[in-house]
């Protein structure tokens, strides 16, 4: 007896079916996983940290130079500072890449899910790199202080010399 043969269009409506079923239920715990991260992302803005950070979730170079990576990251897109994902391709030996960024709740979904595991590790980069700012900013701010001195000083000695040159007239 011949095995029955289903028809194209039967397989697509029988497959339509099928993601109608459970498209409700990806979309929900896509969701629940979009608010988790949600407000891990309004702890973070809290914190007014002002800087960007990204760790590697996945990567790879070959012996020409041509890589490819897959990063999560904390970084200002438009005029909010989000979790975002970000996927980077490009040769070493040509200046010219290409890269793509998305808030994590726009990424493609099996991003998402592939990054939720890196998301200690992005905090830990950020603790790294406040700390690393900070110190930075210190030293900076020595060295803009002794400038803002010096331009005072010659400020003061620009007006009193304006102030001797008024009084002889």
């Amino acid at each position: 007896m011949p095995e029955e043969q289903v028809l194209p269009k039967e397989r697509i409506a029988s497959s339509f079916k099928q993601f109608a079923a459970v498209s409700a239920d990806l979309n929900d715990a896509a969701k629940e996983l979009g608010r988790s991260i949600g407000s891990l992302e309004a702890a973070l803005r809290s914190l007014n940290l002002g800087l960007s950070a990204w760790y590697a979730i996945s990567g790879d170079e070959d012996n020409d130079g041509s890589y490819w990576s897959r990063d999560i990251g904390y970084t200002r897109i438009g005029d909010q500072w989000r979790i975002a994902l970000k996927t980077a391709s490009g040769n070493l030996q040509i200046p010219h890449y290409s890269e793509q960024v998305w808030a994590f709740n726009d990424a493609p979904r099996w991003m998402c899910v592939e990054s939720v595991g890196k998301l200690p590790d992005l905090f830990d980069r950020l603790i790294s790199q406040s700390v690393d700012t900070t110190e930075k900013i210190k030293a900076r701010t020595i060295e803009a202080e002794e400038l803002a001195a010096a331009v005072r000083a010659i400020r003061k000695e620009v007006e009193q010399a304006e102030m001797a040159k008024k009084g002889r007239k």
